[in-house]
């Protein structure tokens, strides 16, 4: 029997999958609705190669269903819903596509930096309701001078961080696992702490994983120590935040404004607590959805795809040590 290579909720046009076919049966799924874990196991019964997006994942229990799996990629950034220790127990690659839409984001959160800043979401519908600046405050804030705090300084907030220099402002950064190389941008300064950098910021910009230490990182508590008129960019998990303190925050004037790319539940329905703001930003997680960024998406999880099935260095590999398992296999 070959190879079936399964793709679920295939991003871009076929025709970007057809290397996979010179590798064994390619079937590409398109969900009805969202895929839960049980179709999702179903569906990879009998596939030696999964292709996903982040709609979907694998739990341990669900790889313990699927004794022919051989790779799990991942179009785009880390999977933050596969099981990594229990795939790597069962000899399973899972891969992602480190950088593919690093810029893509970088230019999406410094727009809505701009936007927040500028109150586009007031403004952009000044006219159809007959306001002009002589008959209301249409007054936005510039970026210049202003300090915009990044927290996580890997790929998307290094690129956040170059797009931010040309601007005239400041970034203070949070990462407690990077390591200073001498070569980041002049505008950069480090926080040792959350807690440091919270009151120094104007607009706060969200670019970490998430994991146990990040669930909620921006709680009732951290919300208080920021500044009565920042803001807050959210093109990375909505986890990230309480929502429900945001939300307080926001009504209450706490918060200037939120622009958010992620939600918990996605797509948010029409009843989401922040929808019809004047100060809010919300957008359906498209920051990286450009066709340059899913076709480096796509090439990348094919490429880790290909080099698996053929026992080859697999590029973008996720699990410790997982090569010198599999050779000792």
């Amino acid at each position: 029997m070959g190879n079936r290579i399964l793709v679920i909720e295939p991003e871009g046009p076929d025709d970007w999958y057809a290397p996979l076919k010179e590798l064994g049966r390619l079937d590409l799924v398109v969900p009805v609705d969202s895929t839960g874990p049980q179709e999702t196991v179903k569906l990879a019964m009998d596939a030696d190669a999964v292709i996903i997006t982040s709609s979907c994942g694998f739990t341990a229990k669900d790889i313990e269903q699927l004794p022919r799996l051989r790779i799990i990629a991942k179009c785009g950034g880390k999977p933050s819903n596969v099981d990594i220790d229990a795939a790597t127990k069962r000899g399973i690659a899972v891969t992602y596509v480190p950088g593919a839409n690093s810029s893509t984001v970088a230019e999406f959160a410094v727009m809505l930096i701009l936007d927040g800043l500028r109150r586009f979401p007031f403004i952009s519908s000044s006219i159809s309701k007959g306001l002009n600046r002589n008959t209301t405050d249409m007054f936005g804030r510039e970026l210049r001078g202003k300090t915009v705090g990044i927290v996580g300084y890997g790929a998307i907030g290094q690129e956040v961080a170059r797009r931010l220099a040309g601007f005239d402002c400041h970034s203070l950064v949070f990462d407690p696992f990077y390591k200073c190389s001498g070569c980041e941008p002049a505008c950069v300064e480090f926080a040792e702490t959350l807690d440091e950098l919270l009151p120094r910021a104007d607009v706060l910009t969200l670019h970490c994983t998430l994991n146990d230490s990040t669930r909620g990182l921006l709680s009732e508590r951290a919300l208080s120590l920021m500044k009565p008129n920042a803001g807050i960019v959210n093109t990375a998990r909505a986890q990230l935040i309480d929502e429900k303190a945001m939300e307080r925050a926001i009504r209450s004037g706490r918060i200037s404004f939120a622009a958010l790319d992620v939600f918990t539940v996605e797509p948010p329905g029409p009843d989401h607590p922040l929808l019809g703001l004047e100060n809010v930003i919300l957008t359906p997680h498209l920051s990286s959805w450009t066709p340059e960024a899913l076709y480096r998406e796509v090439r990348g999880a094919i490429d880790s795809v290909a080099a698996s099935l053929r026992g080859e260095a697999i590029p973008g590999l996720i699990n410790p040590g997982f090569e010198k398992f599999r050779q000792s296999r």
